[in-house]
């Protein structure tokens, strides 16, 4: 069986993989940095919190960093299973779309 990856896939591996290796951030929503909201978008995964942390884990799907959007939305498709159309290497314009469908979730959520 041959299994393939895209470029994105690949990074967001090598990323993640690099940040495992490294040493640990606090998770923070309040921290601009990414690591910082990176653990804090696992956190939620690993606590099983995503539908708590719904309007937080939106929010980064407006990040600058890819890898931080693509972990946003893998979060909440796993948490909600749903993605509402949004992908995290779409442009920007694209992105606003879906993700104005997302904040309306999470307003309708709180």
């Amino acid at each position: 069986m041959r299994v393939t990856t895209t470029p994105a896939i690949a990074t967001y591996a090598a990323c993640a993989t690099l940040a495992a290796c490294s040493a640990t951030v606090p998770a923070s929503w309040d921290d601009p940095t990414p690591r910082a909201r990176l653990e804090a978008i696992r956190a939620c995964e690993r606590d099983g919190t995503v539908q708590r942390h719904l309007p937080q884990i939106v929010q980064n799907l407006w990040s600058d960093d890819a890898v931080v959007r693509m972990a946003a939305i893998d979060a909440l498709r796993r948490g909600t299973g749903e993605d509402l159309g949004y992908r995290f290497d779409d442009p920007p314009a694209d992105r606003a779309a879906a993700i104005a469908r997302w904040e309306a979730r999470a307003s309708a959520a709180r």
